[in-house]
Parts: C-alpha cells; sequence; structure tokens
C-alpha cells in the first residue's frame, strides 16, 4: 500500500504517518512550504516529503503517477478564530481540495479519503448521522460541506471511490493548543484556573489514533464509499470529561465549572452516529477516554511516543 497524504505535518497527518509506518505503508507527505511543524514528521524510510504545498501539487504528477493507490487530504488552511467566518479565505479551499481530488484522479489512485467536520450540520443538538440535515452557520463549515459535496460528485463522475469523513472532535498528541482538552491539560498542569463553562454540554471525543485507524480503513477497503460521520461513540457530559481529566491531571483540584457563559452559538449535543462507518469497515473506537487522556498527558510530561 502507498498513500499521498496532505497537511501532513498537522495534528491528524503526523499520527496518520506513525500509524502508516506500523504497518508498513509508504507515505508521500505533502506539506506547506517552510512549516515550522514538518520536523514532526517521523524520519523513516517509508516516508517521503515534499514541501510544495497543496497549490502545487500537480508538479509532483509525473514522479506520482501509478505509484500510489489513495490520497488521504487533511490540509486546511484557516482554521481557527475570525478566519473561520471569512468567506474569501474559505473559499480557497474548495478550490484546493478540488485540485487534490483531480491530481488524485490523474495520477491513477483507486480513492480519495477527504476529512470533512461536524461543522457542516451547524448549531446541532442531538446525534448527527450521514442523512441529519446539514445548515452551516460559519463560512468554515460552509467550505467543508461544499469541498465534500463537489469532491464527491467530481470523483464519482469518473468512476472513483471517494469518501468525504464529518470528524467530530479528536484529541491526542501532536493537536493544536487552543483545542480544549489541549488548553485543559496545560492549565492544570500548571496549576492555573481554567475557563469553564457549566459544562452541561455532550460532546463526543475519539482518541486520535482511533481516528487515523478509521481513516486507513476507509482508504483500504473497498466497500467504503461517500461520506462518513466519524466519532467516539461514548458521549458524555463536558464536565464528566473535565472531571475525568481533572482526576489525572491534578486530583483533587476543585474546578470552577461556570466561571465563563455559554457561547452564543452554543451546540448542547455533538454526538456522531457511527454506524455506516462501522457497517461499511468494521470500525469500532479502541481506546477510551481516559485511557486517552493518560497517554496525552504523557506526553505532553515527554514521557509517551507513538
Amino acid at each position: 500500500m502507498r498513500i499521498i497524504v496532505t497537511g501532513a505535518s498537522g495534528p491528524i497527518g503526523v499520527p496518520l504517518i506513525y500509524e502508516c509506518i506500523k504497518r508498513k505503508i509508504e507515505v508521500l507527505a505533502i506539506v506547506r512550504k517552510h512549516s515550522p511543524r514538518v520536523k514532526n514528521i517521523p524520519q523513516n524510510s517509508l516516508v517521503q516529503v515534499r514541501d510544495c504545498g497543496i497549490e502545487n501539487i500537480f508538479s509532483l504528477e509525473k514522479e506520482a503517477k501509478d505509484k500510489y493507490d489513495a490520497i488521504i487530504h487533511l490540509a486546511w488552511t484557516h482554521t481557527k478564530g475570525e478566519d473561520r467566518k471569512n468567506s474569501l479565505l474559505q473559499v480557497k479551499n474548495i478550490e484546493l481540495s478540488l485540485s487534490v481530488a483531480e491530481f488524485a484522479r490523474k495520477i491513477g489512485c483507486e480513492v480519495f479519503v477527504g476529512a470533512g467536520s461536524q461543522s457542516e450540520y451547524g448549531i446541532l443538538n442531538g446525534i448527527a448521522s450521514e442523512e441529519t440535515p446539514v445548515n452551516p452557520w460559519e463560512a468554515y463549515g460552509m467550505a467543508k460541506l461544499a469541498s465534500g459535496q463537489l469532491i464527491l460528485n467530481h470523483l464519482h463522475n469518473y468512476g472513483m471511490r471517494a469518501c468525504w469523513v464529518r470528524i467530530f472532535s479528536t484529541y491526542g498528541p501532536f493537536e493544536n493548543e487552543y483545542t480544549f482538552i489541549s488548553y485543559l491539560i496545560r492549565t492544570l498542569m500548571e496549576e492555573n484556573v481554567p475557563n469553564l463553562t457549566q459544562g452541561m454540554q455532550v460532546w463526543d471525543y475519539l482518541y486520535i489514533e482511533d481516528a487515523v485507524n478509521a481513516l486507513i480503513l476507509l482508504a483500504t477497503d473497498k466497500n467504503a464509499d461517500g461520506v462518513y460521520c466519524l466519532g467516539g461513540s461514548n458521549p458524555r457530559s463536558v464536565k464528566k470529561y473535565v472531571e475525568a481529566i481533572r482526576d489525572i491531571v491534578r486530583p483533587g483540584y476543585e474546578l470552577p465549572f461556570g466561571n465563563i457563559p455559554y457561547g452564543t452559538r452554543q451546540s448542547m449535543h455533538l454526538e456522531a452516529d457511527i454506524t455506516k462507518i462501522k457497517h461499511d469497515v468494521g470500525f469500532y473506537p479502541q481506546i477510551d477516554f481516559e485511557e486517552g487522556i493518560k497517554r496525552l498527558y504523557r506526553w505532553y510530561k515527554g514521557e509517551y511516543s507513538f
């Protein structure tokens, strides 16, 4: 098996490459030019790194022609803060994602697997399946939704297998520091006071090693095609998640629940129905939340590696 990974130096890309190495899968890792995170990509004979960025991916066409089985497309720019609301910035992601899909087709890949988002649904208050109506409220979610729909349409017109994975909340080593779990662990480790709502929201976390296993299954199983929801399938309240993290990182600390209000567009129930991915490729999460947090805590202390 040989695959191309875009966004290879990101929080999903790096763990994905580690997992590919374990499975003896060859990887062509596409990274943004001069990315400081490229140092996180493991050095291994199975991994080749190209710092052309996806905007220049067609420069690799001759090199990659008829050599790779799949592309797993993770690259996406402008993912935080006000940039998520900027339509002009997000529309560029649609164009770039479509170009990656066309590149996959032209070099002879059997399948394209793209990373979508729970934000495609907009404000959720319940369990979301592939059939749940989508109504994104910010440009980021709109662009993810449009990319998935356009890519599936484009590649299916050529008879090519394509999967668009609506990823719910993941956590693990290499995640961005602005994510909630990363913020909370670091704040507790530093013995600072975390900002917390009342924590009544119900979320659905998935450990990163389970997430990358799902992506590889979708890339390798010929039954996989279309849209997939991907989550932990073991939801609990944010309060319960926070308490579990506290018990591991800073036992006995009295958590200040409610010291900040809920956001103005707060989803109170974000849960993925993973029936389809279970049925099509046999994916089941293996790592429970407490075990995942123990691993992540050890990673922050420099005691855990893949």
